[in-house]
């Protein structure tokens, strides 16, 4: 069965929208996580908030989804790689002094953004389609994936290994829907402490990346939409700036 043919007549949104949507997820998640739940319950009610916090969850597999579609499409994988690296870097700063404001600077470079383990799903497609022998290609994919949990970049190992699902799989999506959410449960299985938990903290995650998933494969069309361009560049922007805004409400606010 083909992602053509996967519940065809529901695929109604177009890649601009897809981005645009885990943007506003991720957005105002991020920004009752890292403000505080506290300062916006005059605004939201618990369910409300809890729809927000965990919906965060539904950016970062719609990311890594993209990133194995912009290895399709890209005219230049280098360049492709290279901004990705330089908004890595960019978005260090301000992810740093966001999650951790109160430890010294120097450690700024021990924890990273999402945006390295979007980098490290590009290399690794980019080794998987060259021309080297199979088994070098598994060991450089291998180490390039285990770096990202040497260096603990979000998503640390899983996020490579969720763009390299939805690069090979593309053509099968009931079977990467059934891989990825049990990826999802292992993921969770270790945030947890290497336990399964009933909290709703727990369901909570796996609803928001199991929304992506659904999403992705029974209403995502494929289709580019009328303004590729803009689309193509504002999460570069969006994803640092963001950060930035939390950082400087924070300063004038609280």
């Amino acid at each position: 069965m083909t992602e053509e043919k996967t519940g065809s007549g529901l695929k109604v949104i177009n890649r601009d929208l897809l981005k645009y949507m885990a943007m506003f997820m991720m957005g105002i998640g991020h920004m009752i996580i890292y403000l505080g739940v506290a300062h916006f319950t005059d605004i939201l009610p618990p369910w409300g908030l809890r729809f927000f916090v965990y919906g965060e969850f539904f950016a970062p597999p719609v990311f890594f989804f993209f990133i194995s579609e912009g290895y399709r499409y890209t005219r230049s994988r280098k360049k492709y790689a290279i901004r990705l690296l330089a908004i890595a870097l960019i978005t260090q700063i301000p992810f740093f002094f966001v999650n951790y404001p109160d430890d010294p600077l120097w450690k700024i470079f021990t924890i990273w953004n999402v945006m390295v383990s979007l980098l490290a799903g590009l290399l690794v497609l980019m080794v998987w389609e060259s021309e080297w022998k199979k088994h070098i290609k598994i060991i450089v994919m291998l180490a390039i994936t285990g770096a990202t949990v040497l260096i603990q970049a979000e998503w640390r190992g899983f996020g490579p290994l969720l763009i390299f699902l939805f690069y090979i799989l593309k053509e099968k999506p009931v079977l990467r829907f059934v891989i990825y959410e049990a990826i999802m449960l292992i993921w969770q299985f270790i945030l947890n402490g290497f336990c399964f938990t009933l909290a709703w903290g727990a369901w909570g995650y796996l609803l928001g990346v199991t929304a992506s998933i659904i999403v992705i494969t029974f209403f995502y069309n494929g289709k580019k939409g009328h303004f590729p361009t803009f689309s193509k560049w504002i999460f570069y922007v969006f994803y640092p700036a963001h950060l930035l805004a939390v950082i400087l409400i924070r300063a004038l606010c609280f």
